[in-house]
């Protein structure tokens, strides 16, 4: 069973994540059908199980949305022992360790334990439990600390791009039930730079250069819309990569970034529906905008930045685009 995942916006300037997953069985945000959540958190369970067999574990659901993950989770393992960290005051408990959830609107967590089940050298292995995990920083910042030096297993319903690389230093298993696709991040030597003057026929020709290699390395853009993003002063190149998907695409629209600052109006008349901002890929502290962002099966993002273009993908993302290629030129 996999659940049909749609993006939303966050409502909050103190959330550094501008979107959320909509998970539509996962009984939170919308409303579900209780048997169909609990057969969705029951493929997980069953995965988790089989990571830990005989051993002593401690099950940790993060708060809020992964509560009831997390006790269908320790339902499927004999013996376990099942706690959610709070963002609330506990009257009682040992607190065991305090950490940022720093996408969150609400960052601070806790986690607390009577004294019963302290002391966690006593645990073969803690299972960490998400509903959605991107980066997994939040369970990297708990386990900075906890002073735990066992196995673990890291899990959610769903592995938003996920990469277990950051986990190295951990005896780590991941499980999932969905995985949705990661921004795969691409690399080319650097165009002649016609800030200082170019040759213009070199110029084009390394242009049409760069939008084969690129052609070439995406499989499976026969038949997709796809937009081609450039950003700022780097639009040339998006144009000429977007002109020849025209060729093999269902349909190809181009557009940049920009430092001009205009108003979105509701009014079929008026051009500018929608206004996206964010730190500029060249320069952090300076705003850049994106206007009219639609979603799309497939998104390119061309840029000359050495930026890692978190400013950008969060807002395709909170668009709705899941499909994201980030193409660094000379970075």
């Amino acid at each position: 069973m996999k659940a049909n995942l749609k993006i939303a916006l966050r409502d909050s300037k103190t959330a550094t994540r501008s979107y959320v997953v909509m998970n539509p069985l996962l009984g939170k945000h919308l409303q579900s059908t209780p048997s169909a959540v609990l057969a969705y958190f029951r493929q997980l369970a069953e995965q988790v199980a089989a990571t830990c067999q005989g051993e002593r574990v401690l099950v940790i659901g993060f708060a809020e949305t992964a509560t009831a993950v997390g006790a269908a989770v320790a339902s499927a393992i004999e013996g376990a022992v099942y706690v959610h960290t709070t963002r609330e005051n506990m009257p009682s408990g040992n607190l065991v360790a305090e950490f940022l959830e720093e996408h969150s609107h609400a960052r601070n967590q806790a986690f607390f334990l009577r004294d019963n089940y302290c002391g966690l050298s006593k645990y073969d292995r803690i299972v960490f439990v998400e509903d959605e995990i991107t980066t997994g920083k939040t369970i990297l910042n708990f386990l900075r600390n906890i002073d735990y030096h066992g196995k673990i297993t890291v899990s959610a319903l769903v592995f938003n791009g996920f990469d277990g690389g950051a986990f190295a230093d951990y005896e780590a298993r991941f499980c999932c039930v969905q995985s949705l696709d990661g921004v795969r991040r691409l690399e080319y030597p650097a165009l002649p730079n016609p800030r200082l003057g170019v040759d213009f026929d070199n110029y084009a020709e390394k242009c049409r250069e760069l939008a084969s290699a690129v052609i070439f390395a995406i499989t499976g853009m026969a038949g997709k819309n796809i937009l081609v993003l450039g950003t700022e002063e780097f639009m040339y190149p998006a144009i000429i990569l977007g002109s020849e998907l025209e060729k093999i695409a269902a349909s190809v629209v181009t557009h940049s970034t920009t430092r001009t600052p205009l108003l979105p109006k509701d009014d079929g008349s008026y051009p500018i529906r929608s206004r996206t901002e964010f730190g500029s890929v060249y320069d952090a502290d300076r705003i850049t905008y994106l206007y009219n962002l639609d979603m799309y099966e497939i998104v390119i993002v061309l840029t000359d930045s050495a930026d890692c273009g978190e400013g950008i993908i969060n807002a395709l993302r909170a668009a709705g685009n899941m499909s994201v290629y980030y193409v660094r030129v000379g970075a």
